[in-house]
């Protein structure tokens, strides 16, 4: 199995999933050895974080950042799947899921659906949102809501992805996938969503 779909499925595995659930899934390198503190949490569903890195398949190599800053920083090869992780959560559950990625790519259903089993399906909920998240500005992120089914017995999950096409001189601009274990209803609503 992927790491994705290891890490959905530990996501998935019960009502509640507590920190340490997520220490040993197959194919995820944690940098952060326990969830820590973030001080810019809006609200107490995302007062912790931890991360880390996993590789989705179906990319090849390409140049991406090298982590320095500044006057330093230059490019190296990488896999375009080599992504960072993110847990999302309060003091004792992990509430979301965001993998950041290197580079735009907007076949997010297909890149989903590659990680995952033949079993999953993975369904879009909207068809277009008017506005990007938290502003009066047009749709920019090119934002869509995904249903995910990892078998016929796992509880439903919920997919955000969208992309940012402004790397500026930091990049060469990314993709976002957030996991939710309920519907994101009020990010859709925010958003102005259309359903499928």
């Amino acid at each position: 199995m992927s790491p994705l779909q290891n890490l959905l499925g530990v996501f998935t595995s019960q009502e509640s999933v507590h920190w340490p659930a997520f220490d040993n899934v197959p194919g995820v390198k944690w940098r952060d050895p326990k969830p820590l503190d973030n001080p810019d949490a809006r609200d107490a569903s995302a007062s912790h974080d931890r991360s880390g890195t996993l590789l989705l398949s179906g990319f090849g190599e390409v140049e991406v950042p090298d982590g320095n800053t500044g006057a330093d920083a230059g490019t190296k090869k990488d896999n375009e799947g080599h992504v960072g992780v993110t847990l999302n959560g309060d003091v004792e559950t992990v509430q979301s899921i965001a993998l950041l990625k290197f580079y735009p790519s907007e076949h997010y259903q297909d890149i989903i659906q590659r990680q995952l089993s033949s079993e999953a399906k993975v369904a879009p909920i909207t068809s277009a949102c008017a506005l990007d998240y938290g502003t009066t500005a047009e749709n920019t992120q090119k934002n869509a809501f995904y249903e995910i089914h990892l078998s016929a017995t796992a509880p439903t999950i919920y997919a955000e992805a969208y992309v940012d096409d402004e790397g500026g001189n930091q990049g060469p601009g990314t993709t976002t996938f957030v996991f939710y274990r309920s519907k994101p209803t009020q990010r859709m609503t925010a958003m102005r969503c259309k359903e499928s």
